[in-house]
């Protein structure tokens, strides 16, 4: 009897997660990984702030050897990259030709948003790959002057790694305030007076307008007409699902590719995981890609559940995510858009902080400053459905 075959196009976090939760569930069939990237798999968080600052090297953050691939029976073929999908056939085409499946998982991730602007041969950089960071860290031992398109987490933990190496640093940010749809406008206050407490420059409610130089950047003209010299310009402007390859599959496209609530992409064997993949949570009717680590593996569990047998049932899974800033760390769960918002413990100009997020009479969301043992107690609290007027004895413990 012919071995069933799982392939899965991508190489990034969600494709490494769903080889091991298909091992850990008992399938024996072949996993083949299809990378577009010559490196081993890696993680992405450690780039914009170990690599860039030099605490980690490139091969520091992958996610394990070749050894530990082959151990794990998974066939993975890096420099894969995928072109098209015939659906019909069950048959991926890449670079190096033909790959057939019986069941696949879409992790081709997404890419960075091309930048607006004209621009010069050097010194105008963006974050996404291994690569991205090594190119960004070279740069940085020069000693520029850089300029940061976009307060977004990259953008925000690109100037803050800057700074820790003693960089003189601007950050430009088209919204009023950055990560006001993230944390709330009442928090995102706190993140910029942080950036400014810490010597960065942040101008918002401006864009870059023009990049100035001919052979590398020299400056940058802001849509206020403000000039910023600079060495390195660093776009952190969001990202772009990478589906290009799936035109013409029959596969439902629109910025990701869509699914049902089972992650599953249209033919029933096709499934999606990642930054790619679009669904409707059912916790809040709206569809969307989750673009969290954190939601990324628990899309991989699922799928690697659904390909495995395991009893259908709607995909859910709560926002968090975490991030490094000036040496603080920002851990989030839950819903920022509650419309009541309460400091639980600290205060939002201090080192630490725990902010609660109130809708009809309960706790949907948390956020902490530089207190995670109160940030697990408040999610813990959270997930059971606490009452919010019980929820300051919950967090102080």
């Amino acid at each position: 009897m012919r071995t069933r075959r799982v392939v899965v196009a991508g190489g990034g976090l969600a494709a490494v997660r769903v080889t091991e939760f298909l091992r850990r569930r008992g399938f024996d069939g072949a996993v083949v990984v299809l990378g577009d990237e010559p490196h081993l798999p890696y993680d992405r968080p450690p780039l914009s702030k170990d690599v860039l600052t030099g605490k980690s090297r490139p091969q520091d953050v992958t996610f394990k050897d070749g050894q530990a691939f082959a151990d794990l029976d998974v066939e993975l073929r890096t420099g894969c990259a995928v072109l098209g999908l015939d659906p019909v056939r069950g048959v991926v085409e890449t670079v190096a030709g033909r790959v057939p499946y019986d069941d696949l998982v879409v992790c081709t991730g997404a890419r960075p948003r091309p930048v607006p602007w004209q621009t010069p041969p050097e010194g105008v950089l963006v974050l996404r790959t291994v690569d991205d960071a090594v190119a960004i860290r070279a740069e940085l031992e020069r000693r520029p002057t850089v300029v940061v398109a976009g307060a977004g987490f990259v953008g925000a933990e690109v100037a803050s790694s800057a700074r820790a190496l003693g960089l003189d640093v601007t950050v430009v940010e088209v919204q009023p305030t950055p990560l006001a749809r993230a944390v709330g406008p009442l928090v995102a206050a706190a993140f910029v007076s942080m950036h400014r407490a810490n010597g960065t420059d942040l101008r918002c409610g401006v864009a870059v307008a023009e990049v100035l130089g001919r052979e590398r950047v020299e400056a940058v003209r802001l849509t206020d007409g403000s000039v910023l010299p600079c060495d390195l310009l660093v776009a952190g402007l969001g990202v772009v699902p990478n589906v290009e390859w799936l035109a013409g599959s029959g596969l439902r496209v629109d910025d990701g590719v869509v699914c049902d609530g089972q992650l599953c992409a249209g033919p029933p064997n096709v499934h999606a995981a990642g930054d790619v993949a679009r669904w409707t949570d059912p916790r809040t009717g709206r569809s969307a890609r989750g673009q969290q680590w954190m939601v990324a593996v628990e899309q991989a569990r699922h799928v690697a559940n659904r390909l495995t047998g395991g009893a259908p049932a709607p995909f859910a899974t709560g926002r968090y995510f975490w991030t490094h800033q000036y040496g603080h760390h920002f851990q989030f769960a839950g819903d920022a858009g509650a419309p009541e918002v309460r400091v639980l413990c600290g205060a939002l100009e201090a080192d630490e902080f725990v902010v609660g997020y109130g809708d009809g009479g309960r706790l949907v969301g948390v956020l902490a400053k530089n207190r995670s043992a109160a940030f697990v107690r408040a999610k813990t609290a959270m997930d059971r459905g606490v009452a919010w007027d019980d929820v300051h004895a919950t967090v102080l413990g």
